[in-house]
């Protein structure tokens, strides 16, 4: 019986649908005192980048965290996607702290995206450890209508504790 290859995800056509400003709504659990849960809501905008020879794009979020005590609390966030033909990936890096309004600078390497194909449509997970605590990233990619809906959560778990996090793109 011949092997079937599964089919080779539409990286690039993924990457390029990254681009504008998606609404954007967070729900975070944390289990850690000190470390508000709540819902967080706002815009991420894609756009351009110099880095890696220009085949990236700059992820800006920016919003506001209601707590579930109801404190406001103002919030951003940057990431560069890069999108490597070559190496056929998509890899997220974390931008230096503190970002200047222009010229953010790439620090260090968030995770790559590992693509499946499921319940027809495209999928991907990334990891990274951080010291002790562990994250799992989970994407999910709506292609139809260009698509106009992603969903990623991340799942971090400290020696001790489970630390849940969704976003609806």
């Amino acid at each position: 019986m011949p092997l079937i290859e599964p089919p080779m995800p539409p990286l690039e056509t993924i990457f390029k649908n990254f681009s504008g400003t998606w609404k954007l709504h967070r729900s975070l659990t944390s289990a850690l005192p000190g470390f508000p849960s709540g819902t967080f809501t706002g815009t991420a905008t894609f756009k351009p980048h110099s880095a890696f020879d220009g085949s990236s794009l700059l992820y800006h979020e920016v919003g506001e965290l209601i707590t579930e005590q109801g404190y406001k609390l103002l919030a951003n966030r940057k990431y560069i996607y890069r999108f490597s033909p070559d190496d056929e990936k998509i890899a997220i890096w974390f931008v230096k702290e503190p970002a200047p309004e222009t010229n953010e600078e790439i620090d260090y390497l968030f995770h790559e995206l590992e693509f499946s194909f499921l319940d027809q449509r495209w999928i991907a997970k990334g990891d990274r450890l951080c010291e002790k605590d562990m994250y799992w990233a989970f994407y999910d990619f709506r292609l139809e209508d260009n698509m106009k809906k992603m969903g990623l959560a991340i799942q971090g778990q400290r020696p001790s504790e489970r630390l849940p996090q969704r976003l609806c793109l």
